[in-house]
């Protein structure tokens, strides 16, 4: 019987050995794709599902970086393409892209009969967009969301619109005034379609993510003002790339970002007050740039091994952002082969 037992358990702890090991949850991903100084950040959540926010520029390089960028990550499709504004750098690579992977859905703040800041290209450009859309995109207005997949017994994943087409959620009823408001110094108006930038936070859990595409001085002041309508964040996608005509100090005070992200170029962003004002916070944040600024000093850049490309031939490295599962630490590794840096999730710290 002893013998009988024991043989039993063997082959069991046998069988167990070769057994296929239940898939571990995954939590979820965002890809800062180095497209020279235009956008493109890839969010891959927790159920598979992928978003991309801007798609870079005009040509094959934006596309091809991106497409190589989704099959590292074991994507097949973009089943959401938001398209921040109509500036060349953010929507140029869209018909490029279709080429190489399918894209189910397209969101946009609307598309105007034309562009005064680029008339010409413009018009070019936009009928790759309704092509490669078939003319289905959806408009997204301030309060809209995007509906993602939620994950089995994943944390809540939302991503929430919070500006476009110039304006900006409305204020919550009995809302207390952000003390910070009154700092702001107003630019003039931004006439360009920065100004209309779709603008998210995307929140997974307690982690949360602000990228509010080139949103500009103004309207990035209505977003905290009176009320902040933000909260704080753990991870800032610097507005505009970094450039000096966004970036709000009032709006960065307000969010008090653990971790700032530049998706700038060598010459294009990373502006050195935009990395003054975020070293200027109590707390200051970890600064990550997808390029050095090579017009500016050393000091007036980020560490060196925050930076994912040092020079200006660039190999074009990216950076990647991974929250944990249960949405308490997230990590931030630059390049293919950075060591990953941990980070607290702000909410999960009581």
């Amino acid at each position: 019987m002893l013998s009988r037992r024991w043989f039993l358990a063997a082959l069991w702890t046998l069988w167990a050995g070769f057994a296929p090991a239940a898939d571990a949850p995954r939590g979820l991903d965002i890809y800062f794709i180095d497209t020279e100084g235009g956008a493109a950040t890839l969010i891959v959540t927790p159920a598979g599902e992928s978003v991309l926010i801007d798609c870079g520029n005009p040509g094959a390089r934006d596309a091809e970086r991106i497409h190589k960028t989704a099959q590292a990550a074991g994507l097949k499709t973009i089943d959401h393409l938001v398209i921040t504004h109509w500036h060349s750098d953010h929507y140029g690579g869209v018909a490029r892209l279709a080429q190489l992977i399918p894209i189910k859905n397209f969101y946009d703040h609307g598309i105007p009969e034309q562009l005064a800041e680029d008339a010409k290209g413009f018009q070019l450009l936009i009928q790759a967009y309704k092509k490669a859309s078939e003319g289905k995109s959806k408009m997204l207005k301030p309060g809209d969301e995007i509906a993602l997949k939620q994950a089995d017994g994943a944390k809540p994943l939302r991503l929430f619109c919070l500006c476009g087409s110039g304006e900006v959620i409305p204020e919550k009823p009995n809302a207390p005034e952000n003390p910070l408001a009154k700092e702001h110094k107003p630019m003039a108006e931004d006439k360009s379609d920065n100004a209309r930038s779709l603008g998210f936070v995307l929140s997974y859990g307690e982690f949360r993510f602000l990228d509010l595409g080139d949103l500009t001085w103004n309207i990035e002041h209505k977003l905290v003002a009176p009320s902040d309508k933000i909260g704080p964040v753990d991870v800032y996608q610097a507005t505009h790339h970094g450039l000096e005509i966004s970036n709000n100090p009032v709006l960065i005070k307000t969010v008090k970002p653990r971790v700032a992200i530049f998706n700038n170029g060598a010459r294009k962003g990373g502006h050195v007050s935009v990395i003054a004002t975020l070293r200027r916070l109590a707390e200051v944040p970890a600064i990550y740039q997808l390029h050095r600024n090579v017009g500016a000093t050393a000091a007036e850049n980020t560490d060196p091994e925050f930076i994912a490309n040092s020079d200006e031939k660039c190999e074009a490295e990216g950076i990647k952002l991974s929250v944990a599962p249960d949405a308490k630490t997230y990590t931030v590794t630059v390049g293919g082969k950075g060591k990953p840096r941990e980070y607290k999730t702000r909410g999960t710290e009581k």
